[in-house]
């Protein structure tokens, strides 16, 4: 079979009989090629990790029915990347291309500007100095704006969006307050006539405009039969919004360039898994399929069994999901827990970690043992330049190295630390990956140090930076999130207490853990840093749950030294001290307790390490905790197994920001030692009658109707559900009226929008 590949698509030139369905296939996937051959209706299937999804969705292309026709071009498989396009393009009918979302955006584009088309990848910086016009902006303003102009597009905002929406995108963008929403708007409308104006023009796009423009002028409308979508949690609003564009699905207005949707439109098969989200930083919106499903009635099916994963794997990743299932056919698999400063590391190992900042530290050690090292993706040695131009315009010594590094760090974090003491998640979690970047350019500089002689220099940093990018390397270090959709026999998942991060989203950080969980297909090792290991805190399966086959052995020996066992990474914790916010409703373990001894008796200077541990456990442990709502900044004594178990209960409330709240203190327990630990007794009790009360609130007297939400409103004594009439139910934002008031919550969590976390505010009760 032959094909032809263009830039982003491999497009099929040759046919090919049609096939039955494979015999191999579980009844999971049979069901769903059945669907997409036999219904006609819109799909969408929950694929969990390592279930064969892209297997799945390219065997349905060869089933796709007549009826799936509609006018100009019959079907489209779009890929997330390349590579995928690539690696899929071959397995395609005849008449099925394969393209990214944004390759198949410029061939609309190409078909108004011709094939020769080039790209304009500082458009955004061009068009904020023409919106500003003659106004005496600075550059980082401009920078700013520029920023702001791709998310609005990414999320598909405009001067006509709501005040809630505006003011989320401000967040999100860094905005200025002063500028406030009025002044947004005004930006926005000047960017969106500048673009369109230097468009028509003769202007170049970037990326984002070849998706954006499309809509904005209504090209491509309606063309599309099929839309066969893989990766689709991965859609941002805009790449939703395009797909739904080509299939002529968008409402009427929608689209400014169409006074109309036109007919026939077409059919929206996606593939995708709500528990893989994990790039809600660049604008994905893991909710927005399904509600665009809802929204098109179309039929949901599973692929829930794993091919990839051992049975010992899936059942610790049921911690982060309970939709994913072993296949009967799957071994055990091998899963070891290991103290990180004892792991041995050595040719085709591969380490995932949260955090950049621990893979930086273990490729640096690895160096020094003349083990080569390569580190995944190469944005953060970008990030990392740039920083090191700011930090080292001019040299530093070794003393010096710090306090660059800290000015750098406060000058950047200056303006999220207000927006973060408030518990503004965002600013939370761009304070955190802020603290990671810095602590790898400190690692960087004194490595720098080390080596040249004494300074840091600019180009010393970037010389050391260098060396962690080899091809050919022994190691493969990777954070979870480049790693997603990538598989290995054996994979190290370094510090796995730090998931969840206290400072993320709640929900990204339940779909990175389960992602780093289920990378491996044979051998998965635990490294635990000092304070998880010694207090023994293991990630264990959700308990009461064993995969079919027998019990989980969690616990193997661990194998002989491969090459090098690096040694304790020193003072620095792997957990950095940051604002700490909300996490998601997940099972967590609580500490235990460092386990008997079974081994020969202990020398007399293991007898007084012994002795001082001991000792030490009877003195109750101070917790940094700096949440608006702590629970660590108090002088009560309580046992770390009754607060864990008093923790466990409010996990499970229904209140998603409550049990997060109950969540992030469990985090926070993990490195415990004590037996004990001081606690803001007031504050939990407060909690836990919060949690009541609101269980046991006084009902409805009467049925919601269809624009009503049911609210929480708290009165001095107990609770009362209140019927909240819906006034707007925006994307990230709804604006309900309760008792009269209009108050503005989030759309995920109920919670009032614009305040900290307080157990007894008024809230809405959503279905989990």
């Amino acid at each position: 079979m032959n094909y032809v590949t263009r830039q982003g698509e491999t497009l099929h030139t040759t046919s090919a009989k049609p096939r039955s369905i494979p015999v191999q296939f579980t009844p999971q996937q049979r069901e769903f090629v059945e669907a997409v051959r036999a219904s006609g209706r819109h799909l969408v299937l929950r694929a969990t990790a390592g279930s064969g999804k892209t297997t799945t969705l390219t065997e349905a292309a060869w089933h796709l029915g007549a009826g799936s026709q509609a006018a100009g071009v019959r079907a489209v498989y779009f890929a997330y990347n390349k590579h995928s396009v690539e690696a899929v393009g071959p397995r395609l009918p005849a008449g099925i291309r394969a393209s990214t979302l944004h390759a198949y955006g410029r061939r609309v584009l190409c078909g108004v500007r011709g094939p020769q088309m080039a790209l304009d990848n500082d458009r955004s910086l061009r068009l904020a100095e023409l919106a500003y016009g003659a106004e005496p902006v600075s550059r980082r303003q401009v920078r700013m704006a520029a920023r702001m102009w791709d998310l609005a597009r990414e999320y598909v905002l405009n001067e006509d969006a709501h005040d809630d929406d505006l003011a989320a995108l401000a967040a999100d963008a860094e905005w200025p307050e002063n500028d406030g929403v009025a002044g947004l708007r005004r930006v926005l409308r000047a960017f969106r006539f500048h673009s369109l104006q230097d468009w028509h023009a003769g202007g170049l796009p970037d990326f984002t405009d070849f998706l954006w423009l499309p809509l904005e002028l209504g090209l491509g409308q309606a063309t599309l039969g099929t839309a066969l979508v893989d990766e689709a949690q991965d859609l941002t609003p805009l790449r939703q919004r395009f797909v739904t564009h080509l299939l002529g699905l968008n409402e009427p207005g929608l689209d400014s360039g169409a006074t109309q949707a036109p007919a026939p439109t077409g059919r929206l098969i996606a593939v995708g898994d709500p528990e893989q989200a994990i790039y809600t930083y660049a604008g994905a919106d893991p909710r927005g399929l399904w509600r665009l499903a809802g929204r098109l009635g179309a039929q949901e099916l599973p692929l829930s069994v794993s091919f990839r994963c051992p049975k010992a794997h899936v059942a610790l990743a049921r911690n982060a999901s309970e939709f994913i299932e072993a296949s009967g056919a799957a071994q055990a698999g091998t899963v070891e827990h290991v103290a990180a400063e004892a792991a041995h590391y050595g040719r085709g190992d591969v380490v995932l970690c949260r955090l950049n900042a621990p893979l930086l530290r273990l490729a640096l050690l690895l160096m020094t043992r003349k083990i080569s090292v390569n580190i995944r993706g190469r944005d953060l040695a970008t990030r990392l330049e740039t920083a090191a131009q700011e930090a080292f315009a001019l040299p530093a010594d070794e003393e010096a190295v710090p306090e660059r590094i800290d000015a750098l760090y406060e000058r950047r974090a200056r303006p999220l630390e207000s927006r973060a003491d408030e518990g503004d998640r965002a600013a939370k979690k761009a304070l955190g990956e802020l603290n990671d970047l810095c602590s790898c350019l400190r690692l960087l500089a004194l490595r720098a140090v080390a080596l040249s002689g004494g300074q840091a220099t600019l180009s010393s940093v970037s010389g050391v930076l260098r060396g962690l990018y080899r091809e050919d390397a022994d190691v493969l270090l990777s954070t979870v999130h480049r790693a997603k959709g990538l598989e290995w026999e054996q994979v190290t998942l370094l510090y796995p207490e730090q998931m969840p991060m206290p400072y993320g989203d709640p929900e990204e950080e339940r779909c990175v853990l389960f992602v780093a969980l289920t990378r491996s297909k044979r051998e998965l090792r635990l490294a635990y840093g000092p304070g998880a290991w010694h207090s023994g805190w293991r990630l264990e399966p959700p308990e009461g749950w064993e995969p079919e086959g027998g019990p989980f052995a969690a616990a193997q020996p661990q194998p002989a030294p491969r090459v090098f066992s690096p040694p304790p990474f020193g003072s620095e914790s792997p957990v950095p001290s940051l604002p700490t916010a909300s996490l998601p409703a997940t099972r967590v373990l609580p500490p235990k307790l460092p386990r008997r001894p079974t081994t020969a008796p202990p020398s007399p200077a293991a007898l007084t390490e012994h002795a001082l541990r001991v000792r030490a456990l009877h003195l109750p442990a101070t917790l940094e905790d700096l949440r608006p709502c702590s629970l660590y900044n108090g002088q009560a004594d309580l046992p770390v197994s009754v607060l864990a178990a008093r923790l466990e209960v409010l996990c499970q409330d229904a209140r998603p920001a409550l049990s997060e709240w109950a969540g992030a203190s469990l985090v926070l327990l993990r490195g415990v030692q004590s037996r004990s630990v001081h606690v803001d007794a007031g504050r939990l009790a407060q909690v836990e009658r919060a949690a009541n009360r609101a269980r046991l609130a006084i009902p409805l007297m009467q049925p919601l109707g269809a624009k009503q939400l049911c609210a929480v409103v708290f009165e001095e004594h107990f609770a009362r559900l209140r019927p909240g009439q819906v006034k707007r139910r925006g994307e990230r934002t709804w604006r309900v009226e309760v008792e009269g008031e209009a108050h503005a919550f989030d759309a995920r969590t109920g919670e009032l929008l614009g305040t900290a976390f307080d157990p007894f505010a008024v809230h809405l009760r959503l279905e989990r």
